[in-house]
């Protein structure tokens, strides 16, 4: 069998590129259906689809083709099943209004559906009204950039998640606006994702949530007024960084709630206004570094369950409560993080305390076993057994404590 020559290479290749057609969908035009415009089109194909409103129930994309709308158009579902279901590679989708996915007990309906594709770009979409906003399956190389995904359940149960990932790899999703759903962003058996710039909020029960997804890099997000910021759980190897987790309130709300989390970093975070910034189960050889934590009911909750995790150079401001826990052993290291509850004194004027700060305080210990007592808060009685457990500590553990404090803030 003969080789092609490069330059032969080159030649067929831009004849791809060259014979590559533009087709234009519109009421005027001579396509006027997308369907028909998909069928028509050869791969590699552009289809514009220009402003209107378009009820073709299930939009099938089943060849590599670039979807682009010119105006807004609105692709309507009719609540019925899937709006857009893509089964090819290298498909471009960008600048559509996708609504009204079907509802169902049995299925996962999505405005944009994946199955199966590599190198898919979902581009610059507005989603709104849809049981699932994109969902991907079994896919790779692909981005989802520049979208904003709005549901509108007002219940877990007939809600679905704005962003769905499931058996996926090497997934960018960048700078996506993501409201109303059961969980912003939900990935499961998802690995070696970039997940960066996106602003997930007011969704139902957590703002990113995933499972067994391994080796992903989350950077420069906004959580924020959803139950739980992000529920992280049974992963490891997870770089989270420059996030912000604000406004997680209520009974059992979280900024950061990490189960069954192995050697991970988490840095220069800021938790600000939750009832529990970071919430630790299982979680071992974590690192906490250059962290800002300010202004929430309990900076940390870790459970006996948590150790060898390290928490150095990080800043507790202003916290009802800096760590809690169930158990009186310590297992975890505290070590250069500034504490503003810290009164100890500097006599050598380095910037570190000269006596160690014990975070877990007596009433807070009581609290994490018996929450009913939190009523008991700033009362007499509380601030005469605080003094007195700092004298002689009996109940709180021993042993977990920050034995270089430092005197000013580090993290800003």
């Amino acid at each position: 069998m003969k080789r092609l020559s490069f330059s032969a290479f080159l030649l067929c290749l831009s004849s791809v590129t060259i014979n590559a057609a533009v087709l234009r969908v519109c009421e005027s035009c001579a396509v006027r259906k997308i369907s028909d415009a998909i069928h028509l089109a050869r791969p590699a194909d552009t289809i514009e689809i220009d402003g209107g409103t378009y009820h073709e129930g299930i939009i099938r994309i089943f060849k590599p083709l670039r979807i682009v709308g010119i105006h807004h158009p609105v692709i309507d579902g009719d609540k019925n099943g899937h709006v857009i279901y893509v089964s090819a590679n290298d498909v471009s989708i960008e600048g559509l209004v996708v609504r009204n996915s079907g509802i169902s007990d049995l299925e996962e309906f999505a405005g944009i559906y994946v199955d199966h594709s590599q190198r898919c770009r979902i581009i610059s979409n507005h989603l709104e009204e849809n049981t699932y906003g994109v969902y991907l399956a079994y896919s790779s190389g692909c981005v989802l950039q520049d979208n904003s995904i709005v549901g509108a359940h007002h219940d877990e149960i007939t809600a679905g998640n704005g962003v769905h990932l499931y058996s996926v790899e090497h997934i960018q999703v960048f700078g996506n606006d993501v409201s109303g759903h059961r969980d912003g962003l939900y990935f499961e058996f998802a690995t070696l994702m970039q997940i960066e710039s996106n602003k997930v909020y007011h969704n139902l029960r957590y703002g990113m949530h995933f499972m067994f997804s391994h080796d992903n890099d989350f950077a420069n997000n906004l959580f924020q007024d959803n139950p739980t910021g992000c529920a992280l759980m049974y992963s490891r190897h997870l770089k989270v960084h420059e996030n912000h987790f604000e406004k997680s309130l209520g009974f059992a709300a979280y900024g950061l709630l990490l189960k069954d989390i192995q050697d991970s970093e988490f840095t220069k975070n800021i938790f600000s206004g939750n009832t529990v910034a970071v919430y630790m189960e299982g979680a071992t050889r974590d690192e906490f570094r250059l962290n800002l934590i300010r202004r929430n009911g309990w900076a940390l909750r870790i459970l006996g369950s948590a150790d060898d995790n390290v928490f150095k150079q990080n800043d507790f401001e202003e916290n009802v409560f800096d760590v809690g826990t169930n158990s009186r052993d310590a297992s975890n290291t505290f070590e250069g993080n500034y504490w503003s509850r810290y009164t100890g004194y500097d006599l050598d004027k380095n910037g570190i305390g000269d006596v160690p700060y014990r975070p877990v305080a007596i009433f807070g210990y009581w609290v994490n076993q018996y929450s009913v007592l939190i009523m008991l808060l700033s009362s007499p009685v509380v601030e005469f057994l605080e003094v007195a457990e700092r004298v002689f500590p009996v109940i709180t553990p021993v042993d977990l404590k920050d034995s270089s404090p430092m005197l000013r803030p580090q993290s800003h």
